[in-house]
């Protein structure tokens, strides 16, 4: 899970929205597949879990053995005699992590792979003829994997960058640092050409990481491709899709998002240069870009639960195919869960009932679009039959601003134009 750090000045201006056919020959594109099994629970919730079930004595194991990065042998017996002692020799394997350790294929028409519980979506790109497991984020505009010189854990359990491997390898060694949500990186700034989806950047800014902290040590990408607008960008460089757009390799400046579910199965795709109108049903419904700040921020015109608008005003979204989950302001996290029955919030996560049949809306330029139960229902805690919300609390930008990620994503066929700086959605099939 990537969250980034945003510290953006909410603006309010007038919102634009605009109606568009569905392309019906898309670009290239990335599929995206997902990985087995899930990962349910993070260490610190299963730490929290059993601290609650007085089960303290294996809460530090836990931590531990998450801290550490130990998804082997190791780690498996120590969480499964956890949630053994707490739920009994049948607790579901879904608990464990395990390391996914299957081969990258080429590049054109190779699926994407999405993390664990529909935890972050990835899929290869190559670097000088390198290929590398990347995150797509709309949250972030930077592209960066791991340099050769890096010795840290998440370093070594990564593939790194080898400039003696390509030809069109250029370093001025100018310094970079990209601080996360959940993790920093820093290194040194070089060129290569970027292949992606059978696209290619030439000449594409990049950063090499020397340092990656210990959040990268479980995940399954190597780094993080930015799809953000460029003045986002730390290494005050185009991100790559920019570069293909001025390089006319893709035919219009649009790309679009389609995530999947690994509950039902569904595959998932990236598509570059146009959209796919088999993913999804209407019209695109385009919304202008409020911000400017480099993000996909849009105006937020409210927000329903089972039809009954909870009456936000001057609200803005940052569209971020990196987080996992929706994150609202505090006092807005909470005005939505009050409204679901049987909604609680404890220890800075909300719980809703497993059951519940409770319908979250978000409202975009005068659409409503629901969020599944599958995704506003997460792990199920074993605690009365609580599960954990896919809509949290957290300060992103303000008390008007929020990061809407994954949980709301995956409803939706998601456009970015980088031309007409807006965002469009559709309902998914």
């Amino acid at each position: 899970m990537k969250i980034l750090q945003i510290s953006a000045l909410f603006m309010a201006t007038a919102f634009l929205t605009i109606d568009t056919a569905p392309i019906k020959s898309p670009a290239h594109t990335i599929l995206l597949r997902k990985t087995d099994p899930s990962e349910l629970y993070s260490g610190l919730q299963i730490s929290t879990m059993i601290k609650n079930h007085a089960f303290a004595k294996y809460a530090d194991n836990i931590k531990a053995a998450y801290s550490k990065g130990l998804v082997g042998h190791e780690a498996i017996q120590v969480l499964e005699a956890a949630i053994t002692s707490l739920i009994g020799p049948t607790a579901p394997k879904q608990f464990i992590r395990k390391k996914n350790k299957g081969k990258t294929d080429d590049v054109t028409n190779n699926p994407l792979k999405v993390e664990g519980f529909d935890i972050g979506y990835h899929g290869p790109i190559k670097i000088g003829g390198q290929t590398f497991n990347v995150i797509f984020d709309t949250g972030s505009s930077d592209l960066w994997v791991p340099a050769q010189e890096c010795t840290d854990a998440a370093c070594k359990v990564h593939k790194s960058y080898n400039p003696k491997k390509s030809k069109g390898f250029k370093t001025d060694n100018k310094p970079f640092k990209l601080e996360y949500g959940t993790g920093a990186v820093s290194g040194f700034i070089a060129i290569d050409d970027v292949s992606i989806a059978g696209f290619m950047s030439k000449g594409q800014t990049f950063g090499l990481s020397t340092k990656m902290s210990d959040d990268f040590k479980t995940d399954e990408s190597d780094g993080i491709l930015g799809m953000g607008l460029d003045k986002l960008s730390s290494q005050n460089a185009k991100t790559p899709f920019t570069q293909l757009v001025e390089q006319k390799a893709v035919k219009d400046p649009v790309f679009g998002f389609f995530l999947g579910r690994k509950k039902d199965g569904s595959d998932s795709q990236l598509t570059l240069g146009g959209v796919d109108s088999s993913k999804f049903t209407g019209q695109l419904k385009y919304n202008k870009l409020v911000g400017k700040d480099g993000f996909w921020e849009i105006a937020l015109d409210d927000a329903s639960v089972d039809d009954k608008p909870l009456r936000f005003s001057k609200k803005t979204a940052v569209i971020d195919t990196g987080t996992t989950l929706l994150i609202a302001p505090p006092d807005d996290a909470a005005a939505i869960h009050k409204a679901i029955k049987g909604a609680v919030y404890k220890q800075g996560e909300y719980y809703v009932p497993c059951n519940t049949k409770a319908v979250v809306s978000l409202t975009f330029g005068g659409v409503a679009y629901k969020i599944s139960l599958k995704d506003l229902v997460r792990e199920r805690t074993n605690q009365n039959d609580m599960c954990v919300s896919g809509i949290t609390g957290g300060n992103i930008g303000g008390a008007n601003q929020w990061l809407v990620g994954d949980t709301f994503l995956k409803n939706v066929y998601s456009v970015y134009d980088t031309e007409k700086l807006a965002v469009g959605f559709a309902p998914v099939k």
